[in-house]
């Protein structure tokens, strides 16, 4: 989780780095251009490019490189004889408290910021409601306020312009016209919306200082590009630069970044770009391109990565390894010859595999079973073994698995003996279990164990009597 969080960061760093560099190519033209560019970059700290890996994911079907075939075809003969543990607890490096504290400085410090712009927009909608409405020809409602706060664009999904009451006698009617003009750009380009997102990001990025850079720069442009729509509407710029200077002299700014006023920015620049008037050029279509072209880079690299990823050998190799050895390996144990003498015992409460069968047989706990361990099957020595036909069981399914135990090929007459002392050989091809009636647990058994050879199948049986 710590790593996927540092690579976002970087990412996203490099991400805004990269669109710094493209306001400078772009420092010439509106003002609107380079807001768009920065809001991208504050837009991308809320989307990691891990997210569009995963829905690439999602759209495209994976891979399996030839490599891992072959992988896989080497390792599936090798890993039948050994498990993996599920159960056994694997020795886990101990968690490291720093990260800990980490996580609650970070949670900590979110949830400041977000009581802080929580307060501050709880006071600004106080007044928005004491405010009175004003009949005033405009597409939004504007009220009048009695505090001494500057005109402003209030409000996300239904915004009103809140002026102050005296605005009327401090400024003259074609400074105010400026002033309604500068707040009905603010609202046709929603710049209150996206000043929302931004604030959503310094929230939950507040330790990161290029997002608080990345907010300056959002109401530079913007306020910039307001500046240069309410001069396209023929506001003469003597007057709107001493309605400007009125209201950040006589006025206190909106306590909010989301509530667009008429101050903010860097003062003494807009003012001295207001009065030069100079016209910003238009995109070239060059430019148009680059931009459409970096766009489509960035969106759709990792949606091919993420969907067109191969799976790694490695993994389909582990993943093999748990689905058909499920158990915990044992130890190995140098092997012990079988006695010819006969061994008497009595039934144990609880009969428990040898520890070196792969894993234990999945058989129904209702019906009482003795499992007897096969014994390794050897060849006979060439000079004594007549050749014999071997009859072969084809692979069978374990039971609640999708997979197939090995084929076991064994002479007619092996078969015949365990079909004849009730000796079932399980699907893996290593364990014996045989079944008895509830009837013969009230009486003594004695089974033995005889053979020639405690290492030839076609020599060993096992019986047992009452």
């Amino acid at each position: 989780m710590t790593a996927a969080i540092l690579n976002h960061l970087w990412q996203s760093s490099l991400f805004a780095l990269a669109v710094w560099v493209l306001t400078f190519l772009f420092r010439n033209n509106s003002a609107s251009v380079r807001h768009g560019l920065w809001l991208a970059a504050s837009l991308k700290f809320l989307l990691p490019f891990s997210a569009l890996a995963a829905i690439g994911g999602l759209m495209f079907t994976h891979t399996v490189a030839p490599g891992s075939l072959q992988a896989l075809g080497r390792v599936a003969p090798a890993v039948l004889p050994f498990a993996v543990p599920p159960a056994v607890a694997v020795a886990q490096p101990p968690h490291i408290a720093w990260t800990l504290l980490i996580a609650a400085g970070w949670g900590i410090g979110t949830l400041a910021v977000l009581l802080f712009w929580l307060a501050r927009a709880m006071r600004l909608w106080a007044i928005v409601h004491a405010a009175t409405p004003l009949a005033l020809n405009a597409p939004i409602p504007v009220r009048v306020t009695s505090q001494l706060l500057e005109p402003g664009l209030a409000g996300i999904f239904r915004p009103l312009i809140l002026l102050p009451e005296s605005l009327a006698q401090k400024l003259s009617k074609s400074e105010i016209d400026a002033i309604l003009a500068h707040e009905l750009c603010h609202y046709r380009r929603r710049d209150n919306l996206a000043a929302l997102v931004q604030m959503l990001v310094e929230a939950v990025f507040w330790f990161h200082p290029l997002v608080w850079f990345i907010g300056a720069r959002l109401v530079e442009e913007r306020e910039q590009a307001c500046d240069e729509g309410v001069l396209d509407e023929g506001k003469k710029p003597l007057d709107y630069a001493q309605a400007i200077l009125k209201v950040c002299r006589l006025y206190f700014r909106v306590p909010l970044p989301c509530a667009s006023g008429v101050s903010g920015a860097d003062l003494d620049r807009r003012i001295t770009a207001i009065m030069v008037r100079r016209d910003p050029d238009a995109v070239d279509p060059n430019k148009i391109l680059l931009l459409a072209g970096l766009g489509a880079l960035v969106v759709m690299t990792p949606l091919v990565l993420g969907g067109l990823k191969q799976a790694a050998p490695a993994r389909l190799v582990q993943s093999l390894v748990q689905a058909i050895a499920p158990a915990a390996p044992a130890p190995p144990v140098a092997p012990v010859p079988q006695p010819r003498w006969t061994q008497h015992m009595t039934r144990p409460a609880f009969v428990k595999p040898e520890s070196r069968l792969v894993s234990a047989p999945d058989i129904d706990a209702s019906i009482p079973i003795i499992v007897v361990p096969s014994p390794q099957l050897a060849p006979e020595p060439v000079e004594t073994a007549a050749p014999e036909i071997l009859v072969c069981r084809a692979p069978q399914q374990f039971r609640d698995s999708r997979l197939l135990g090995p084929q076991v090929c064994l002479p007619q007459r092996v078969w015949d003996r365990f079909k004849a002392q009730g000796l079932v050989l399980q699907p893996d091809g290593k364990t014996l279990t045989m079944g008895y009636d509830d009837t013969r647990l009230l009486r003594p058994m004695t089974c033995q164990s005889m053979g020639t050879n405690a290492s030839a199948a076609t020599n060993w049986f096992i019986a047992c009597r009452q």
